[in-house]
Protein backbone atom coordinates (compact mmCIF):
# COMPACT_ATOMS: atom_id res chain seq x y z
CA UNK A 1 0.00 0.00 0.00
CA UNK A 2 2.96 1.76 0.66
CA UNK A 3 3.96 1.49 -2.82
CA UNK A 4 0.80 2.71 -3.87
CA UNK A 5 0.86 5.72 -2.20
CA UNK A 6 4.26 6.83 -3.21
CA UNK A 7 3.39 5.75 -6.85
CA UNK A 8 0.06 7.90 -6.67
CA UNK A 9 2.14 10.96 -5.08
CA UNK A 10 4.82 10.83 -7.98
CA UNK A 11 2.38 10.86 -10.30
CA UNK A 12 0.15 13.81 -8.61
CA UNK A 13 3.52 15.59 -8.46
CA UNK A 14 5.00 15.16 -12.39
CA UNK A 15 0.98 16.29 -13.18
CA UNK A 16 1.10 19.74 -11.03
CA UNK A 17 4.83 20.32 -12.82
CA UNK A 18 3.63 19.59 -16.39
CA UNK A 19 0.06 21.55 -15.72
CA UNK A 20 2.14 24.60 -14.52
CA UNK A 21 4.31 24.59 -17.32
CA UNK A 22 1.88 24.29 -20.16
CA UNK A 23 0.38 26.98 -18.80
CA UNK A 24 3.27 29.67 -18.69
CA UNK A 25 3.49 31.53 -21.24
CA UNK A 26 5.45 30.82 -23.81
CA UNK A 27 4.65 33.79 -26.88
CA UNK A 28 7.97 34.14 -28.32
CA UNK A 29 9.88 31.27 -27.17
CA UNK A 30 8.70 28.42 -29.23
CA UNK A 31 10.10 30.82 -32.32
CA UNK A 32 11.85 33.75 -32.02
CA UNK A 33 9.93 36.81 -32.79
CA UNK A 34 10.98 40.30 -32.62
CA UNK A 35 8.60 43.67 -31.86
CA UNK A 36 9.39 44.79 -35.07
CA UNK A 37 7.70 41.57 -36.48
CA UNK A 38 4.51 43.02 -34.42
CA UNK A 39 4.81 46.53 -35.78
CA UNK A 40 4.91 44.97 -39.12
CA UNK A 41 1.78 42.71 -38.34
CA UNK A 42 -0.08 46.06 -37.02
CA UNK A 43 0.89 48.31 -40.25
CA UNK A 44 -0.58 45.12 -42.43
CA UNK A 45 -3.34 44.71 -40.75
CA UNK A 46 -4.01 48.69 -41.29
CA UNK A 47 -3.18 48.39 -45.17
CA UNK A 48 -5.73 45.69 -45.59
CA UNK A 49 -9.10 46.53 -42.82
CA UNK A 50 -11.42 48.81 -44.32
CA UNK A 51 -13.67 50.85 -42.17
CA UNK A 52 -16.65 47.91 -43.45
CA UNK A 53 -14.50 45.35 -42.23
CA UNK A 54 -11.88 46.41 -39.65
CA UNK A 55 -11.40 43.48 -37.61
CA UNK A 56 -8.06 42.54 -38.69
CA UNK A 57 -6.56 45.74 -37.05
CA UNK A 58 -8.71 45.39 -34.22
CA UNK A 59 -7.43 42.12 -33.70
CA UNK A 60 -4.08 43.22 -32.89
CA UNK A 61 -4.93 44.46 -29.61
CA UNK A 62 -6.08 42.99 -26.67
CA UNK A 63 -9.72 42.09 -26.83
CA UNK A 64 -10.57 43.47 -23.36
CA UNK A 65 -7.44 45.70 -21.80
CA UNK A 66 -5.92 47.13 -24.93
CA UNK A 67 -5.98 50.95 -24.71
CA UNK A 68 -5.54 52.98 -27.81
CA UNK A 69 -4.79 57.00 -27.38
CA UNK A 70 -5.85 57.65 -30.96
CA UNK A 71 -3.82 59.92 -33.46
CA UNK A 72 -6.92 61.39 -34.67
CA UNK A 73 -9.41 61.37 -31.87
CA UNK A 74 -9.58 61.54 -28.31
CA UNK A 75 -8.98 58.75 -26.03
CA UNK A 76 -8.60 56.69 -24.16
CA UNK A 77 -10.55 54.33 -25.67
CA UNK A 78 -10.47 50.57 -24.46
CA UNK A 79 -10.99 47.23 -25.06
CA UNK A 80 -11.76 46.15 -28.94
CA UNK A 81 -14.84 47.52 -28.94
CA UNK A 82 -13.80 51.36 -28.25
CA UNK A 83 -11.19 50.89 -30.74
CA UNK A 84 -13.24 49.20 -33.38
CA UNK A 85 -15.49 52.67 -33.39
CA UNK A 86 -12.50 54.62 -34.15
CA UNK A 87 -11.13 52.36 -36.71
CA UNK A 88 -14.54 52.26 -38.31
CA UNK A 89 -13.58 55.89 -39.13
CA UNK A 90 -10.02 56.30 -39.52
CA UNK A 91 -10.33 53.49 -42.13
CA UNK A 92 -11.92 56.48 -44.21
CA UNK A 93 -8.66 58.04 -44.58
CA UNK A 94 -7.55 54.64 -46.23
CA UNK A 95 -3.97 54.94 -44.33
CA UNK A 96 -0.35 53.60 -45.11
CA UNK A 97 1.50 53.36 -42.02
CA UNK A 98 5.91 53.75 -42.45
CA UNK A 99 7.81 53.51 -39.80
CA UNK A 100 10.11 55.86 -39.79
CA UNK A 101 12.33 55.31 -36.45
CA UNK A 102 11.79 53.04 -33.43
CA UNK A 103 13.32 52.01 -30.17
CA UNK A 104 12.37 48.97 -29.31
CA UNK A 105 12.76 46.53 -26.66
CA UNK A 106 11.68 43.10 -25.26
CA UNK A 107 10.29 40.30 -27.08
CA UNK A 108 6.50 39.26 -28.49
CA UNK A 109 5.98 38.07 -25.15
CA UNK A 110 6.25 41.39 -23.33
CA UNK A 111 7.58 44.52 -25.10
CA UNK A 112 7.91 47.88 -26.42
CA UNK A 113 8.30 50.46 -29.45
CA UNK A 114 8.41 54.10 -29.45
CA UNK A 115 9.34 56.40 -32.18
CA UNK A 116 7.64 58.18 -35.43
CA UNK A 117 5.57 57.32 -38.15
CA UNK A 118 3.80 58.08 -41.12
CA UNK A 119 0.37 57.80 -42.48
CA UNK A 120 -0.19 57.99 -46.05
CA UNK A 121 -3.70 59.22 -46.38
CA UNK A 122 -5.89 59.31 -49.00
CA UNK A 123 -5.44 62.26 -51.41
CA UNK A 124 -2.00 61.90 -51.00
CA UNK A 125 -1.34 63.63 -47.82
CA UNK A 126 0.82 62.88 -44.80
CA UNK A 127 0.24 62.70 -41.52
CA UNK A 128 3.53 62.09 -39.37
CA UNK A 129 2.86 60.82 -35.78
CA UNK A 130 4.55 59.78 -32.88
CA UNK A 131 3.14 56.86 -31.01
CA UNK A 132 4.26 53.90 -28.45
CA UNK A 133 3.03 50.43 -28.05
CA UNK A 134 3.46 47.90 -25.53
CA UNK A 135 2.77 44.73 -26.01
CA UNK A 136 2.12 41.53 -24.28
CA UNK A 137 1.52 38.14 -25.38
CA UNK A 138 2.13 39.43 -28.78
CA UNK A 139 -1.07 41.73 -28.90
CA UNK A 140 -0.76 45.26 -28.23
CA UNK A 141 -1.94 46.47 -24.62
CA UNK A 142 -1.26 50.42 -24.78
CA UNK A 143 -1.00 51.83 -27.86
CA UNK A 144 -0.48 55.99 -28.13
CA UNK A 145 -0.24 57.77 -31.06
CA UNK A 146 -0.40 61.45 -31.76
CA UNK A 147 0.35 63.73 -34.70
CA UNK A 148 3.55 65.91 -34.14
CA UNK A 149 2.88 69.18 -32.69
CA UNK A 150 4.64 71.26 -34.92
CA UNK A 151 7.61 70.79 -38.10
CA UNK A 152 10.89 69.35 -37.00
CA UNK A 153 13.29 72.27 -35.99
CA UNK A 154 15.56 73.26 -38.47
CA UNK A 155 19.56 72.35 -38.17
CA UNK A 156 21.43 74.84 -36.13
CA UNK A 157 18.25 75.86 -34.07
CA UNK A 158 19.14 76.22 -30.35
CA UNK A 159 16.62 73.44 -29.28
CA UNK A 160 17.94 70.75 -31.64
Amino acid sequence: MKTFARILHGLMSTSLILLAVSAWPTAGWSQPCEVKTLLDKWAYALEHSTPGAPDQIVSTYDPIRGVLLPTCDNGPLVGQSEIKGYFKHFLELEPKATFESSATGGDCASGFASGLYNFKVKGGQVLRARYTYVFIRGLIAQHHSSLEPKPPLPQGCPLH
